[in-house]
């Protein structure tokens, strides 16, 4: 029983139009009714726009990588092989340790800073009570579009007790022998956290503030039918809402920490803190300045290893105890 309103048209030969084209196959190449192509042009369109990021995939990441793996296998002085030779002196190296663990401390403290501060900013600025929303955020933002080195080398005259009068408060009011030095061996890391949590907080409030913009109007136009105030609504529906982002931000700043390497520098012409300050200043000058990039090598995998297993630690924490299983891939999507 036909259910077209539409006739039969008759072709030469007696054959309808429905039927021939019920008898005719579809060709290669040529669109289904979903719209996607059938045969094997998508397969070799997906090849050709993929083809040039493994092609750098392979030459900036892995290429190097396998060269570093080679290397650090290798003798410094004949170039010989030596096999783990160079590994047991990294893990025999108390420098090296210290550097990774001072890191550590680091992270441990700016990190949990930096993000809380993100989380604040960007709900504030998504909340009813921010006016002139993307001036504040273009302002909040501004600090990551310096770089790193020029932000170091201005914090580093800022902080200087002899240029920064306000440093000597607390020895006008008695709290201190002196006017406070942050750039001193004892203080200089926490002088790092403020330049880092400056240069970065804007760009991470910048991920959250888009990730609100998925919170779905009618989930928050519920909440205020019911009474709850903007702060409730920002912490029971906004904050839980993007915490997948907030997993992954964690992440990336995780695994950043680990590479400080702009801010020792410069405040070590500044402030004499040393060239065994971070991990990668360690692996800087063993490599150009001592002219051993076998041994070089091998702590740069070393705390690619140790990058990796933190960042595998600090998923694992987020996933079970907050309840953020596919964070990162959410975040990503």
């Amino acid at each position: 029983m036909r259910t077209s309103s539409q006739p039969e048209v008759a072709l030469p030969g007696g054959a309808s139009a429905d039927r021939a084209s019920r008898r005719t196959p579809a060709r290669a190449g040529s669109q289904t009714p979903g719209g996607r192509a059938s045969g094997g042009l998508g397969g070799r369109a997906g090849l050709a726009m993929t083809t040039p990021f493994l092609v750098l995939y392979g030459l900036f990441f892995l290429a190097p990588f396998l060269y570093s793996v080679v290397l650090s296998l290798r003798s410094p002085q004949s170039g010989a092989f030596v096999g783990l030779f160079n590994y047991r002196n990294v893990v025999g190296n108390g420098q090296f340790w210290s550097a990774v663990i001072r890191m550590a401390y680091f992270g441990a403290i700016q990190v949990t800073a930096m993000i809380v501060l993100a989380v604040v900013l960007a709900l504030f600025l998504d909340s009813p009570y921010c006016l002139r929303r993307k001036v504040f955020a273009l302002i909040y933002f501004l600090p990551y579009a310096v770089p790193g080195v020029i932000a170091a080398v201005m914090w580093g005259f800022l902080l200087q007790p002899d240029l920064d009068n306000a440093l000597k408060v607390p020895h006008l009011l008695g709290l201190a022998s002196g006017a406070v030095n942050p750039l001193s061996y004892g203080f200089v890391l926490y002088a790092m956290m403020i330049i880092v949590t400056w240069e970065w907080t804007g760009y991470n409030m910048t991920i959250l503030l888009t990730s609100l913009t998925s919170v779905p109007p009618e989930v928050l136009e519920s909440g205020r039918m019911d009474g709850a105030s903007e702060l409730k609504i920002a912490w029971r529906i906004k904050l839980p809402m993007i915490r997948r982002t907030i997993a992954f931000i964690g992440i990336i700043s995780v695994i950043g920490t680990l590479q400080l390497f702009n801010e020792p520098v410069i405040l070590n012409d500044i402030a004499s803190i040393g060239s065994s300050y971070s991990p990668n200043q360690i692996i800087y000058n063993t490599a150009f300045s001592f002219g051993n990039e076998q041994l070089a090598a091998a702590q740069s995998i070393i705390l690619a290893l140790i990058t990796v297993m933190a960042t595998a630690i600090f998923y694992r924490v987020v996933r079970h105890r907050f309840g953020m299983a596919g964070a990162v891939r959410g975040a990503a999507r």
